[in-house]
């Protein structure tokens, strides 16, 4: 059996992905945590699913989103006088980064949900760009994948080193499993078993190591309920010693973020300056941490 490459890049970006339902985003909340329990700081963390939860997970709250920035161009478009247009491209770097949640060890990005309907500047679009322009400032990126495969169709997981792919024991997760490695290669693939126990035989495509089993946890379960944070789980708890042991089998090397560029491009490939003309990239540090705090 062939073993995915090991993640050994300088920036390692690792998306979870998997069928709706299977706990993509409690996986994505308990690795975030133990990774940067590990070293791994600052981390990127990126809730692309359009519902936020990986952002109700951790306990946090995003202001503003990829999808309001979306809409904004949309709205800002269909306006059609030349002139808004053009100031609202110059922003959009801007706007951006007005989006990013940013704590002492991790940042936050959420795509959120779109208000409005139209093809002008797609959110996946924007997200693949986003993960293209930020991702030097951090030490690792985890990005929460939206359910299914509409993302990795869309090529938002482009720059990704390693997807895990969360299944549970229904042959429909797996078919989602079996659909993204046809899409990706199985050399980018690891599994994570989410409420299996050690006695169920998973049918893996062939070429695809499971990392690890994650049980059914009432202490998790009741989290849950309640609406707290998942990093609040105490140390010891079950699921989140067993996503520790799986972070552990990624290898994943603490690695130092890039130095600050003084006048770094931006999304656009342009340095973001707000209605006046002001160069917001320094004030900002588009490749750094200098972006506004959100608590």
């Amino acid at each position: 059996m062939n073993k995915p490459a090991k993640m050994k890049e300088p920036m390692p970006i690792l998306a979870v992905c998997g069928k709706g339902g299977v706990g993509k985003t409690v996986f994505s909340a308990l690795l975030s945590r133990v990774l940067m329990e590990s070293g791994v700081v600052p981390l990127l963390l990126i809730d692309a699913d359009p519902v936020g939860g990986l952002t109700a997970a951790i306990g946090q709250h995003a202001a503003h989103t990829l999808a309001g920035v979306r809409d904004q161009f949309i709205q800002t478009a269909r306006s059609g006088v030349k002139a808004e247009i053009a100031q609202a491209a110059g922003q959009l770097d801007y706007f951006v980064l007005q989006a990013l949640v940013e704590q002492n060890d991790y940042s936050l990005l959420a795509m959120g949900h779109n208000q409005e309907k139209g093809c002008f500047c797609p959110a996946n679009d924007l997200l693949r760009s986003v993960i293209n322009s930020l991702v030097s400032a951090f030490s690792g990126v985890v990005i929460d994948a939206e359910a299914g495969i509409e993302q990795i169709n869309r090529d938002v997981t482009r720059r990704v080193t390693q997807v895990v792919v969360v299944v549970d024991a229904s042959q429909r997760s797996l078919e989602t499993l079996r659909m993204i490695s046809e899409m990706i290669g199985a050399s980018r693939i690891a599994v994570a078993a989410n409420r299996v126990s050690a006695d169920v035989k998973l049918q893996l495509p062939e070429g695809l190591r499971l990392l690890g089993r994650i049980p059914e946890n009432e202490g998790l379960r009741q989290f849950d309920r309640e609406g707290r944070s998942l990093w609040q789980l105490p140390p010891g708890n079950a699921a989140l010693e067993a996503v520790r042991n799986i972070a552990r089998s990624l290898e994943w090397t603490p690695k130092k973020p890039a130095a600050k560029d003084p006048a770094p491009k931006g999304i656009c490939g342009h340095a973001p300056v707000d209605a006046h003309g002001h160069d917001h990239a320094r004030d900002h540090a588009c490749g750094g941490h200098g972006h506004k705090h959100e608590h």
